[in-house]
């Protein structure tokens, strides 16, 4: 997706209190002209408050929100030009497919011949052409999410903030509809907000993702970025499946990190580790199960590695996941293909090597 780099909305400094208890606090995001950016984190995080605040639902404590330049912090929501996408639809029941999208219109008085014109052209981008006679209850899930999508996107905002919007579809449902908000959001080149708690659907649909956890940005980055360079365990514990082994002793070593795991040198390239070498505080080398390799235990010893002992097999289809544990108790997760050929002669119990490259491994502080 091609993205235009000035700062479109900024959030400064934004801060939402509920009586005693703090929904978010200190955010500062600038959000890009045309991005699709994901507000990522569980229930409590903090996302759908910043999300509401940008939609002009909620006010904030403290800070202020811009709009290339201009504050729009106590701007009320029907004046700031911005489209949503509630989690629930919001569809009227009592209006025909045609009617719903139309509404945004004919709240702005646009001259009936326009409104015909402009939800016909809707229906045919979002694929509901010839059901704008419908009524809702007639569709099914998904046409039902692209007539909201339709409804936000109809009157051109300049904004589309979408929350939580695939949450209460069925697997094979939400993918598809994954796949028409990449394509819309390529199509119409609208700046889109999405508030998700789904990992994998943050990466596969984002320019960039904004982590929450407590109320505080945790991590901004591109998706590769995020799940390849957590910023904290928290980051690396939520995107995915990560082993995390706790580490001393990080020294340089040319245009390399070398820290230490149990009596064993691991090297972790220093071109995507911006970690301070520090003796002090705690560090984690985070590795992906699928960047680790298993190997024989004869082979134990050259480059990154650990030894650990199988304790389970998951036949996944496309792969399989094993449960492994070193002699320290600490566990270690595997992801490797099916035609792997170590799989035919695994056994529980047995120790086997498992290694990874210096560019998977990644340090993270306290």
């Amino acid at each position: 997706m091609s993205v235009q780099h000035e700062h479109f909305v900024d959030l400064l400094r934004l801060g939402k209190s509920y009586g005693e208890t703090r929904a978010l606090s200190d955010l500062t995001l600038h959000i890009k002209r045309g991005e699709f950016l994901t507000l990522l984190g569980p229930s409590g995080s903090g996302k759908s408050t910043t999300l509401m605040m940008l939609a002009g639902f909620e006010t904030p404590s403290e800070g202020r929100i811009e709009r290339n330049g201009e504050d729009i912090t106590h701007l009320p929501a029907d004046q700031r030009d911005f489209g949503v996408v509630f989690q629930g639809y919001a569809l009227f029941p009592h209006m025909t497919v045609a009617q719903n999208i139309a509404y945004p219109l004919k709240v702005r008085k646009i001259p009936t011949a326009q409104i015909t014109e402009k939800v016909g052209q809707m229906l045919e981008r979002v694929g509901l052409e010839g059901k704008g006679d419908r009524g809702i209850k007639q569709l099914s899930g998904g046409q039902q999410q692209r007539v909201a999508l339709a409804r936000a996107l109809v009157f051109e905002p300049s904004l589309l903030l979408l929350d939580e919007p695939l949450s209460a579809l069925d697997r094979r449902l939400r993918q598809e509809m994954q796949m028409e908000l990449a394509r819309m959001h390529k199509e119409f080149g609208t700046t889109f907000v999405f508030v998700t708690h789904d990992q994998e659907e943050a990466l596969a649909l984002s320019d960039r993702v904004a982590v929450f956890n407590h109320g505080r940005l945790e991590q901004l980055g591109t998706p590769q970025e995020v799940y390849e360079r957590p910023a904290s365990r928290f980051v690396a514990n939520f995107l995915g499946d990560t082993n995390l082994l706790g580490v001393q002793g990080i020294r340089r070593q040319d245009d390399a990190l070398i820290c230490n795991y149990q009596g064993r040198s691991l090297v972790v390239t220093r071109g995507a580790d911006p970690v301070a070498v520090s003796n002090t505080g705690e560090h984690w080398l985070a590795i992906r199960p699928e960047h680790v390799d298993l190997q024989p235990v004869a082979l134990a010893g050259g480059g990154n590695g650990v030894i650990a002992r199988m304790e389970k097999l998951t036949y996944l289809g496309t792969h399989v996941s094993l449960d492994m544990r070193l002699d320290d108790a600490q566990p270690m997760a595997l992801r490797i293909p099916v035609g792997h050929p170590m799989l035919n002669n695994l056994e529980q119990g047995q120790p086997y090597w498992c290694s990874w490259s210096q560019q998977h491994g990644h340090l993270i502080s306290a």
